[in-house]
């Protein structure tokens, strides 16, 4: 059997549809022998009738049917392939805001491979909190944003999921402190996950006070390893000099993270439907 035609399979489907020939080619702007022809063709490479004539409907046979399916997948691959494909004309400029934790993945990376797609867009990167890039997103401000969804009830596309850790650099002796130092962000940050984190110490008689406070990761790890005391660290932060601590060392759980993308209600280009389809297809994949 030859290669399928795509121009074949969409007929086919037209026909499937409407139910005629005659509308079928009408649809498609062409003669009704062609379609016909077309048809005879598809139906001496599949070697089995495609439609029955019921009444005057063109219906289809069992192969028919059979063939259907596929024909749809094919056409919407097809067409797929042809738009994943038209990002490389898109131009434009691009501002995307993104949390930090997204910069510890593999961001350059991938912004490195879209930049070589798509040589005719910029971008504009902005690293913050996620509370402070929702602001700027809803007064559209930026063109896309990655953060926690825990801070807008915007539309958006999920990405991943983050998880929180408390951890400790290396010869750090939790035992040894009455009143348990930590690193974690400004106590007034917007942060559920850190303010239901401290509740629970609280719930536990554990003394806490706050040793070092940044919403810098990298201020962050710099903490732990210091030695200043027990750190609330994301997953895409931890390092192999940190050691993880739960709740045999009397610490809570700290609630997950949604990671997800936003889109302002102004950015409507080409340049940005490329840029947020290409993130959405690659942020899932595996890291190291």
């Amino acid at each position: 059997m030859n290669t399928l035609s795509i121009d074949q399979l969409r007929s086919f489907i037209m026909i499937a549809d409407h139910g005629s020939y005659t509308k079928a080619a009408e649809k498609l702007f062409r003669t009704q022998p062609a379609i016909s022809l077309q048809m005879k063709r598809l139906e001496e490479q599949v070697g089995a009738p495609l439609f029955a004539r019921v009444g005057r409907e063109s219906r289809l046979t069992e192969a028919g049917r059979m063939l259907m399916g596929y024909a749809r997948r094919i056409i919407d691959l097809n067409q797929e392939a042809i738009g994943r494909f038209s990002v490389f004309e898109a131009a434009g400029t691009v501002r995307i805001g993104v949390l930090e934790e997204v910069t510890l993945r593999p961001l350059v990376g991938l912004l490195t491979r879209f930049g070589r797609l798509c040589t005719r867009i910029k971008i504009e990167l902005e690293v913050s909190t996620s509370w402070e890039l929702v602001e700027r997103i809803q007064k559209n401000e930026l063109c896309l944003v990655v953060a926690n969804s825990a801070y807008s009830t915007m539309p958006s596309t999920d990405l991943w999921t983050e998880k929180y850790y408390w951890a400790i650099g290396q010869g750090f002796k939790m035992d040894e402190y009455d009143v348990l130092p930590l690193i974690v962000d400004p106590i007034d940050a917007p942060c559920d996950g850190l303010q239901e984190a401290l509740a629970q110490l609280d719930e536990a008689g554990r003394r806490w006070d706050v040793a070092f406070a940044s919403h810098s990761l990298l201020a962050t790890q710099a903490a732990i390893r210091a030695g200043l005391g027990v750190g609330m660290i994301s997953e895409s932060a931890l390092a192999d000099d940190l050691q993880i601590v739960g709740m045999e060392e009397g610490m809570p759980d700290i609630p997950d993270a949604n990671i997800v993308l936003y889109r302002g209600t102004d950015a409507k280009s080409s340049a940005v439907d490329s840029l947020a389809d290409f993130l959405i297809a690659h942020f899932n994949e595996p890291y190291s």
